[in-house]
């Protein structure tokens, strides 16, 4: 509680429902043969042995095609018959005026001989979504900035690992600790990890440091930085993946499923509900009704500057 205004505030996480969002397993008849009907209307007769799923939106921070660009790499870098077991899975819009053409994106920087990209434009319920996270080994998202990064807390959530450019809310779910060996927590000293400052994260995932750092904004925010990572970067991640076993990455994602569903995350449904009910009854408890009235004494506001360094 804030001395100066009794402003009342809450770190409460993204909740995800774990029992809409789960792995499944070859013991989920009815969950197997809805996942294999998936897989056929996506892929059809092919049957990828090494899937990356993106789900966002097609828009210019969330860098698309810098991960179609990774993908390029990643596949040129494994060799073709190899690659030919592998898909990308975009399940976004193929054109957006807030992003751009990506079928042409595609067409440009991959050979459909041998690095196969695949769309799902449509819009799946939370059932299907859960089918889709369950078809991919990881899910990917390189947004350039991001207040929290969904998709990655639901591939988490079906146990499946993540590949994320660290910076705003998807760093979090990256787990990094701190030289305590703590969960690690911004801080005016340190507001982000984007520099890398920590290395250590939670197993079932697979970091990218951005490579830039520009500051954006617009009218109403006019000061944002914009976290860019190097698409070779991203290829790199993407193979450290390939280069695990089944198992491996199973196991990784099985640990992330387990964390998200912790009492130290807190990123379940349950524990979002939990967390906005106690803030909403403390601020119940602790509210102050305003005056009728106040007098204010007009004088210059004070220059607004940013609380915390640019290099830490």
């Amino acid at each position: 509680m804030s001395n100066k205004r009794d402003i009342l505030t809450k770190y409460v996480p993204h909740g995800i429902d774990h029992k809409m969002f789960f792995p499944i397993t070859e013991f989920m008849t009815d969950a197997t043969a809805a996942l294999k009907d998936m897989k056929k209307s996506i892929f059809g007769s092919f049957e990828p042995e090494f899937v990356i799923l993106y789900n966002a939106r097609n828009i210019r921070r969330k860098s698309t095609s810098d991960l179609i660009a990774a993908w390029n790499v990643f596949t040129d870098s494994i060799g073709k018959d190899k690659a030919k077991k592998c898909a990308l899975l975009l399940h976004t819009q193929r054109a957006d005026e807030h992003g751009t053409d990506l079928t042409k994106v595609v067409d440009l920087l991959c050979d459909p001989s041998y690095q196969k990209v695949y769309f799902a434009e449509d819009r799946y319920t939370p059932q299907q979504m859960n089918l889709l996270y369950n078809m991919a080994d990881a899910t990917a998202l390189i947004s350039s900035n991001e207040g929290w990064g969904l998709s990655l807390t639901e591939s988490m959530m079906c146990g499946r690992m993540i590949i994320g450019n660290v910076t705003g809310g998807m760093q979090d779910q990256m787990r990094f600790t701190d030289k305590t060996g703590k969960w690690f927590t911004p801080s005016k000293d340190i507001p982000s990890n984007h520099y890398g400052t920590f290395k250590d994260h939670g197993k079932w995932a697979v970091p990218v440091f951005p490579s830039n750092l520009s500051i954006v904004g617009s009218i109403p925010t006019p000061y944002i930085l914009d976290d860019r990572c190097d698409f070779r970067d991203v290829a790199k991640a993407i193979q450290q993946v390939y280069e695990m076993t089944a198992e491996e990455r199973m196991t990784r994602g099985m640990a992330g499923r387990e964390w998200v569903t912790s009492a130290e995350s807190k990123m379940t449904a349950q524990a979002m509900a939990d967390g906005v009910a106690e803030t909403l009854q403390k601020a119940i408890d602790t509210f102050k009704p305003r005056k009728q009235f106040e007098l204010i004494k007009i004088t210059e506001l004070p220059r607004k500057k940013i609380t915390h360094p640019l290099v830490y």
